[in-house]
């Protein structure tokens, strides 16, 4: 069974006057627990003021590394993202969850390809961990970065991503565009934009061999830059995302406006156990009802867009509010994120097993 686990922190290193990278020292008894795959991620677990605060954050070494890093870049307002940045230290203990997610970029050491990355901001994070992996156990591959940030001095691994271009000068390449500080090339000022991921494609993308784009950012940018790569006749199943924070709800995230049932009986399966939870309308969501009643549920941004919280509806019928973390697919399999559902009839039976 999967679980927390207490770890030390590290090291602690300032990236930008608003980020961190955060090491941790993990146990050679958890190493292989720990194991990962570039572009997966951890739940970090904290009591900040008397309040259990989760949060995920993307590793941003490679696997290969021997290093447990991930970064994480103060929000104004947040909870964790400020405690990391303001008062974590080196030696203290933190909880952390043992790594998940399906934005990877699986390794293949005998191919030849191109690896195309999308990142505004903290979305880099992931993606840093792809170029290291690639860069270091795919010795014929090569990746191409396009990373967007408001100046240079708020770039997270700025130097670090210098760096790895002066070691692999031949199969690395990266392009930074600046929101609020001018550039001397006029394409990369601004935000990454559809047009300009449809300008690059054609004058560049079209004439590679492109095993996959990896995307990570606010949902506009994923959105848009999906779009234009689709209308140049890239196949869906090699785009893909991961949303780091939502700027704005916007329509596709809205999959329903659902009204709750009054009273209904919420069977959860988790861990393999069964529990029956009564719930009323006033209990909020599905994952609020389930906490309430004590039970130990994977979750973490409660903004549906981690889907840490992603259960599968065994019996009956839940509905969600907004959607940005599960695929269509996996809706049409009955996945929902707990965190944005209601049940909606009488009786519901709901694992987080699957």
């Amino acid at each position: 069974m999967s679980q927390f686990h207490s770890v030390k922190i590290r090291d602690l290193r300032q990236e930008t006057p608003d980020s961190v990278s955060i090491a941790f020292d993990v146990p050679e008894s958890l190493q292989s627990k720990f194991s990962f795959v570039a572009g997966q991620h951890v739940i970090v677990r904290r009591m900040i003021d008397g309040e259990d605060v989760r949060r995920t954050y993307s590793f941003c070494s490679a696997p290969t590394d021997g290093d447990f890093r991930i970064a994480i870049r103060k929000v104004e307002g947040g909870a964790f993202s400020s405690f990391a940045n303001e008062d974590l230290k080196i030696g203290d203990m933190i909880e952390i969850f043992e790594p998940m997610g399906e934005f990877t970029l699986p390794i293949d050491a005998a191919r030849k390809t191109h690896h195309i990355g999308f990142a505004v901001g903290s979305g880099i994070t992931p993606i840093m961990s792809m170029i290291r992996d690639v860069l270091s156990r795919e010795p014929l591959s090569h990746f191409h970065l396009y990373y967007g940030n408001r100046d240079a001095d708020h770039t997270i691994f700025a130097e670090a991503i210098a760096a790895l271009k002066n070691t692999y000068m031949e199969r690395f390449s990266y392009q930074l565009f600046m929101s609020r500080q001018a550039v001397d090339i006029e394409f990369f000022n601004g935000r990454i934009t559809g047009e300009k991921a449809a300008v690059l494609h054609a004058n560049i993308f079209s004439r590679l061999d492109v095993s996959g784009y990896y995307l990570c950012g606010p949902i506009s940018m994923i959105d848009d830059v999906r779009t234009q790569l689709l209308a140049a006749g890239e196949a869906e199943d090699k785009i893909h995302s991961e949303l780091f924070y939502a700027d704005g709800e916007a329509d596709e995230a809205r999959v329903s406006k659902p009204e709750a049932i009054a009273k209904s009986r919420v069977k959860i399966i988790s861990d393999g156990r069964e529990i029956v939870v009564d719930y009323r309308d006033e209990d909020g969501t599905i994952l609020d009802a389930v906490l309430k009643a004590g039970i130990d549920v994977s979750f973490a941004c409660k903004g549906g867009v981690c889907a840490t919280c992603r259960a599968r509806v065994m019996f009956g019928e839940a509905d969600m509010v907004l959607n940005y973390g599960l695929e269509p697919e996996e809706i049409a399999d009955g996945f929902i994120l707990t965190c944005q559902s209601v049940p909606t009839s009488k009786e519901v039976t709901i694992s987080f097993d699957e």
